[in-house]
């Protein structure tokens, strides 16, 4: 065996460890992934101190929050190794992608074919959107790992056809885990359902499906309370819109017109598609999770629209390609011109996030975060906060941080509540917090506003361990 045939086997056999070592290179050292601690999702930032103080063996004070999601399970290995680390958690995150792509690789390959399969898995894996869910540790990427997995969990169940047997807890589990990540993780449970409604392996087996799948929706939702972190019935046409107008966050005309395309694209691959999307298990997942989703119509929705309309919408164009009666160097140009087209726009989106992104360029929310922690940085300066983001500004500050207090029936009630807290950071536009800013504003001389900005306030609190503030200037923040 000559070195050529030698190094054609070892490229064979591991061209995917190279592939993620590529892939994963490119997004750290071309910085279109952050190493800093700005930009997480609050529900992945509280899983992250919560792996931490297990690792550590610290009390925090966002332990007694309630139960979260998967995300402090799954990253209790990381918080063991590497705890305090930023990059070892988005690392993480990153293979978690990648393992999303490789498990809907097999299923493209599978259902449709090898050329296919790769180029869906390509585009998707260079997309903006499915970059800024790694960048924030959001739901978005371990949504798609779980609907991945749920069918691989799902194929090996009917393979053991046990009833009662390990891989039907297995299930049942990882349709509970999925749920917590976002509304959209209910597309497991119901799709298990419609499935084994369809396919039941037998009457016995279907029946205890069922029940077990009711009784761990119960049981998830009725401990949990439902979702955390979501802000229900968002805008879907800008969340689309974010795959043609990325970073930083915000919403153009032209963008919304790009997302209402691209909205028209998934309902048209839909329609084409749904005698496919309702007897393939994966399929029926992505679908049910587009369709639960949309309550919230976030970028973890906007990422499961993406990637149905990539890997089917693929899947038409090479069909096309294969049986157009054009001629075959015109048609195949097409399909070419199509895929570099979707693959550029995405790689000059990449581009001009690692730009943003070596500019320090922050949204509204993480700017006004940014101020609070350069209160933070004198240890012998009295600091306990109060946050509407208690996990993200815990890790940026790494100081003590609480969450807001409840509403108070009055403002002398609340005046005790934030006796012992130096510093208040919320969203002064949030409906949720009118009362407790309405409240702030009657405690003159106890509280004072220290700036005001797009992504909201930051109020000082006057007591025994916060010696008053000097008068603002006259040029300065407005006082409450």
């Amino acid at each position: 065996m000559n070195i050529t045939d030698t190094s054609s086997q070892l490229l064979s056999r591991y061209w995917g460890w190279l592939v993620l070592l590529a892939w994963g290179t490119a997004l750290l050292g071309l910085d279109v992934i952050r190493t800093d601690s700005f930009g997480l999702d609050e529900g992945a930032a509280r899983s992250l101190v919560l792996s931490w103080s297990v690792a550590d063996r610290v009390l925090n004070p966002l332990i007694p929050l309630g139960i979260p999601d998967i995300r402090a399970l799954l990253f209790i290995p990381v918080g063991l190794y590497w705890p305090g680390s930023i990059v070892a958690a988005k690392v993480f995150t990153l293979l978690i992608a990648f393992g999303a792509g490789t498990l809907l690789y097999a299923w493209c390959k599978r259902t449709v074919d090898a050329e296919t399969a790769s180029v869906a898995t390509g585009l998707l894996l260079v997309a903006p959107l499915l970059i800024d869910q790694i960048d924030a540790l959001h739901a978005g990427v371990f949504l798609l790992c779980a609907f991945a997995l749920g069918g691989w969990i799902e194929k090996r169940h009917r393979e053991a056809n046990l009833p009662m047997g390990g891989w039907f807890f297995i299930q049942l589990f990882w349709a509970g885990a999925t749920m917590t990540l976002h509304p959209a993780g209910l597309a497991l449970t119901l799709a298990l359902a419609w499935y084994w409604y369809r396919n039941p392996a037998d009457a016995t087996q279907q029946r205890q499906m069922f029940i077990g799948l009711l009784v761990v929706t119960a049981l998830v939702l009725g401990i949990r309370g439902g979702w955390h972190f979501v802000e229900w019935l968002q805008d879907p046409f800008t969340s689309l819109s974010q795959i043609y107008n990325f970073y930083p966050l915000q919403a153009t005309e032209s963008g919304w017109v790009g997302g209402a395309g691209l909205a028209l694209l998934a309902l048209s691959i839909i329609w084409a598609d749904r005698r496919f999307l309702v007897t393939d298990f994966i399929g029926t997942v992505l679908l049910i999770g587009i369709i639960t989703g949309l309550a919230v119509a976030d970028m973890a929705w906007a990422t499961l629209v993406v990637t149905l309309v990539l890997y089917r919408g693929t899947a038409y164009l090479v069909r096309w390609n294969r049986r157009s009666t054009l001629p075959p160097a015109l048609s195949k140009g097409i399909a070419f011109a199509v895929g570099l087209l979707l693959a550029t726009s995405f790689m000059l989106t990449d581009k001009t996030r690692a730009l943003a992104v070596e500019n320090a360029q922050l949204s509204p929310t993480d700017q006004l975060i940014r101020m609070l922690a350069e209160e933070s940085v004198d240890p012998e300066k009295p600091f306990r906060a109060a946050s509407q983001w208690p996990g993200r500004t815990m890790i940026v500050t790494k100081r003590e941080v609480y969450p807001l207090p409840p509403p108070a029936a009055d403002e002398q009630q609340l005046l005790a509540m934030i006796s012992r807290m130096t510093y208040l950071v919320f969203d002064h536009l949030d409906p949720n917090n009118r009362t407790l800013g309405q409240q702030l504003a009657l405690l003159a001389g106890m509280t004072r506003t220290l700036t005001i900005q797009d992504g909201g306030v930051i109020v000082q609190v006057v007591n025994a361990d916060s010696p008053p503030p000097p008068d603002p200037p006259a040029t300065g923040n407005a006082e409450q």
